[in-house]
């Protein structure tokens, strides 16, 4: 492509057919670039109306819309592509360079360079979330039995919403029961609305918000439909390896929508239907939320067979 200055080569030029309005300039970078010379390389493409693709070993700029960058690494038989996850995107400016680097902590393989090529070309590479897409909310709980009537029941623990595989490189996030409540907006009402639709016949409790006596707090909680009683704080069911899924159900949503659940940090994301990544969690206000999350409970006094036998107390003190 000529220009005043000369001649403006990309290293390849792609396009989904011959017909295409725009292509893709590809540039394989596997020296080191100063971020001001891949800009001004960029702004050139853009001039002749073409997108453009960096793969570099060093990748730089990490997340930038205007500049798309994934990381090259050398295999025995060719190349792998990977991208940014979410705990490096969330905390580049905080990482030394060997956790930069680092493949399995900081970055999502997204298959051969054949096969990220490919996506690319037909459009399964994009950066944020899509403008619509469906989530699935998972709603977990436990065995236990409600302390007034003795009643066998299955509180609910927490929700996990999914984005979807359109969403790929975004995280699940975990939300606690009593946190639901908490968030403002429609999809927190549509999300209660469902649960509460569910799992009265799933677990035999009901989400409802409730003030103790000794609390001027009003909050979420289970509530059971037998007697109308509610698991307070101090008996907050929690996530453990005992948890199973009460219910599931999916839902349209949008990102703004999503907003008030998730400060979102946008990326560059790989749709690959047939390779999903395993997905990071999240809790409502942006931090990671590790596989165990209350490693500390204890169980509530009483008899071995009596309704508290199996109520779950979160031990604040520690």
């Amino acid at each position: 492509m000529m220009e005043a200055e000369g001649a403006c080569i990309a290293d390849v030029l792609g396009k989904r057919t011959a017909g295409s309005a725009k292509g893709v300039a590809f540039e394989v970078q596997w020296s080191p670039q100063l971020a001001e010379t891949t800009k001004a390389r960029t702004d050139r493409y853009a001039a002749h109306d073409l997108r453009s693709l960096w793969l570099m070993k060093r990748p730089a700029p990490l997340n930038s819309r205007e500049i798309p960058v994934a990381r090259l690494v050398a295999t025995d038989d060719g190349f792998d592509v990977f991208l940014p996850n979410e705990n490096l995107v969330r905390g580049a400016e905080y990482m030394n360079m060997r956790e930069l680097a680092d493949l399995e902590g900081s970055w999502r393989r997204c298959g051969t360079l054949a096969e990220f090529v490919r996506g690319v070309v037909e459009g399964r590479f994009r950066f944020g979330l899509a403008p619509e897409f469906d989530v699935r909310v998972r709603v977990s709980g436990v065995s236990n039995w409600c302390y007034a009537c003795g009643t066998e029941t299955r509180p609910a623990t927490s929700i996990v919403i999914d984005l979807g595989e359109v969403n790929a490189d975004y995280p699940g996030i975990l939300v606690e029961v009593h946190e639901l409540g908490e968030i403002e907006g429609s999809l927190s009402e549509r999300i209660l609305e469902s649960i509460n639709r569910a799992l009265p016949k799933a677990g035999g409790y009901r989400l409802g918000k409730r003030k103790p006596k000794e609390s001027n707090v009003t909050y979420l909680a289970n509530v059971c439909t037998g007697c109308g009683a509610f698991l307070s704080r101090s008996y907050i069911p929690y996530r453990s390896q005992d948890d199973v899924t009460l219910i599931e159900f999916d839902l349209k949503t949008t990102p703004e929508e999503l907003a008030p659940f998730y400060k979102v940090i946008d990326r560059w994301c790989f749709i690959d239907p047939g390779n999903r990544p395993g997905r990071a969690m999240v809790g409502v206000h942006g931090f990671a939320v590790p596989a165990d999350p209350y490693p500390r409970f204890r169980t509530a006094s009483g008899s071995d067979g009596g309704p508290l036998a199996k109520i779950r107390h979160h031990d604040l003190s520690n």
